[in-house]
């Protein structure tokens, strides 16, 4: 039997990838490209904040609070990073790709266009390769019953500081966006 809380962290987790991949498809299917450029720019947005909030300000937060209290805002933060960051560092890019190719702006011989996919590219991985891994050892610990409550806190460590990285480096893909909608 799957214990209460671990069955909240399914049903919110569930809800932060139905509702952008919802979003995303919704704004395809109806063909306005005002819609799909909206639905793009808001979960940009939105995950660029989640970012700052998780790897910036959260990070020196946690820095100063005991390992108890990290382990448990580990555990609550689960359906964000674990669900919602992936889901969204997938369709954020899908609907800019989209939305280049609607417009006739893709160009993959362009440098600024290789340099997008390059950081975009490391940009995703680094989601994938530190925040979806911390936060899902964080669930195997919560799922056993007795969390390893350093653990939980190295690892909120751990996702905090990949989310610090894909901040900047979804600063520097804004940057080159800004660049291509302006000048191409």
């Amino acid at each position: 039997m799957i214990p209460k809380n671990i069955k909240s962290v399914y049903r919110a987790g569930a809800v932060a990838v139905i509702l952008p991949a919802a979003a995303v498809l919704a704004a395809y299917l109806s063909g306005s490209i005002l819609f799909l450029d909206y639905v793009h720019v808001l979960l940009g947005a939105i995950w660029t904040g989640v970012d700052v909030f998780y790897g910036l300000i959260f990070y020196f937060v946690i820095s100063s609070i005991d390992a108890k209290t990290r382990s448990n805002i580990a555990e609550r933060l689960i359906p964000m990073s674990l669900f919602f960051i992936p889901a969204v560092s997938v369709l954020t890019p899908l609907a800019g790709y989209t939305l280049a190719l609607d417009q006739n702006i893709w160009n993959p011989y362009s440098p600024i266009f290789e340099a997008a996919l390059i950081v975009g590219g490391i940009l995703v991985a680094v989601g994938f390769l530190t925040i979806v891994p911390a936060s899902a050892l964080v669930l195997k610990e919560m799922v056993k019953g007795s969390s390893n409550q350093e653990r939980c806190s190295h690892l909120l460590i751990v996702g905090s500081r990949g989310a610090l990285l894909q901040l900047i480096l979804q600063i520097a893909i804004i940057s080159i966006m800004a660049y291509i909608v302006v000048y191409i």
